[in-house]
């Protein structure tokens, strides 16, 4: 195929600043694929973080990291990879753009099975990043139990791949009823509002091994709400934190002393990732762990920003956006 000069591309300017803008195409270097998008979507965690200025991203940058598409160039170092493999991968940024440079050897890149639609592929970034969470915390038997705060996209894709390792019992909260119904339908054991929840109810649920914090600016990262949830982790339990809402997350110290907790982040080691992740890939395509109910809608990215601006000012309306481009269809 021939690969053209230029492509549209939305383009972070500077804080706050989003513009579909029309830039060259990029030019694989000796150790890069040129991947040319079939589907993206928006990220509910890091895509509005970065859209308000997160310190660990410097614009001009071309936006999105969840994406997937199809090698249509490489640079002559690359041997995992072939042109016309269907690829997806964590984590390299600049997916909402028609075509993309990405680095295996700095990514988890896994070529994307034929029985993976479409739209379900770039939601493998989302999954990859998100079993990251677990990829270290095996269940050691049936028994073991988990909890997890926050049913947003990540915190249901980690609770399907709790149930899928082998966890005995896995808990969710969250604010947003729909959510706790779809986690319901999706394998969770229990769900709880956290708004409803007082330490006298909390101390009548049975102590998880694990907790993980996926929680956004939504779910109420004050106090009370982290407080009550690291009451319901058994003494000597593990905490994993994994989402960052922008406000941050504040906690009382004396429930963790008190219960002699241990706090981790997820996996970020890429070895690791691409040998667990062989695991998670498999999952998915077993349908253990399922995506198309994920799945809100589907837009043209050219339609992706007033979807954004919903995203963050009505983040309990929508999973999963799926992105295509208008020319593509």
């Amino acid at each position: 195929m021939r690969i053209p000069d230029t492509m549209k591309a939305w383009v972070l300017y500077e804080k706050e600043k989003l513009k579909l803008a029309q830039i060259p195409v990029p030019v694989p270097g000796p150790e890069q694929v040129l991947v040319k998008i079939d589907r993206g979507c928006i990220c509910n965690g890091s895509d509005p973080g970065i859209f308000h200025g997160h310190e660990a991203y410097t614009p001009p940058l071309v936006f999105g990291h969840e994406a997937s598409g199809r090698i249509v160039a490489k640079g002559g170092c690359v041997s995992d990879f072939s042109v016309g493999d269907r690829v997806c991968w964590w984590f390299e940024g600049g997916a909402f753009a028609q075509y993309q440079t990405v680095t295996p050897k700095n990514a988890a890149m896994f070529r994307v099975p034929d029985t993976i639609s479409l739209d379900e592929a770039p939601v493998l970034e989302l999954v990859l990043a998100s079993c990251r969470a677990l990829m270290e915390n095996k269940p050691k038997t049936r028994m073991t139990s988990l909890a997890i705060c926050g049913l947003g996209p990540s915190g249901l894709v980690l609770m399907q791949y709790a149930k899928a390792l082998g966890y005995g019992h896995v808990i969710g909260w969250d604010l947003y009823e729909s959510r706790r119904k779809l986690a319901l339908a999706l394998g969770a054991d229990e769900v709880y509002d956290p708004r409803k929840l007082t330490k006298e109810i909390v101390e009548t649920i049975p102590g998880s091994d694990i907790g993980v914090l996926m929680m956004g600016d939504d779910l109420l990262p004050e106090e009370p709400t982290v407080t009550l949830f690291l009451r319901t982790i058994r003494h000597g339990g593990r905490v994993v934190s994994y989402g960052h809402p922008e406000k941050g997350c504040r906690f009382s110290p004396y429930v963790f002393q008190s219960r002699d907790l241990c706090m981790t982040g997820p996996v970020n080691d890429m070895k690791v990732v691409r040998e667990e992740g062989k695991q998670v890939m498999q999952m998915v395509e077993e349908g253990k762990i399922r995506i198309t109910p994920l799945i809100t809608k589907n837009i043209y990215f050219e339609d992706f920003y007033p979807a954004f601006v919903q995203l963050l000012e009505k983040p309990e309306e929508q999973i999963k956006v799926i992105l295509k481009w208008r020319e593509d269809m």
